[in-house]
């Protein structure tokens, strides 16, 4: 019987999940923003010859940069809760192993 070993990086874990949430905080304003670039863009070619159909354009993908936003929020949490389960799960089963230094191994 072999013996395999698994070891966790509680650090790395935790970094991807400070990473994520600095992600997330970047794309907070992403409709906000989405929006102020289609009036821009509509604004700027808003002489003739001009472009038209902006306005249905920022209302068509609108609801997509909202998910965008809402996912990236999420995505984060589930990561940084992940990392959390992560530590304990390192430490529960580090204190588990120190425990049973000495004792009687039964195989």
């Amino acid at each position: 019987m072999s013996q395999e070993s698994l070891e966790v990086d509680v650090e790395s874990a935790n970094a991807g999940g400070m990473e994520s949430a600095y992600a997330a905080a970047r794309l907070k304003d992403l409709p906000e923003d989405f929006a102020d670039a289609a009036t821009e863009a509509a604004s700027a070619v808003d002489h003739e010859p001009g472009v038209g159909g902006w306005s249905h354009f920022e209302s068509v993908h609108a609801h997509q940069m909202r998910n965008v936003s809402y996912h990236a929020e999420t995505l984060a949490e589930n990561i940084q809760a992940g990392s959390v389960d992560v530590a304990v799960s390192h430490l529960e089963a580090a204190d588990e192993y120190e425990g049973s230094i000495g004792d009687p191994q039964v195989y």
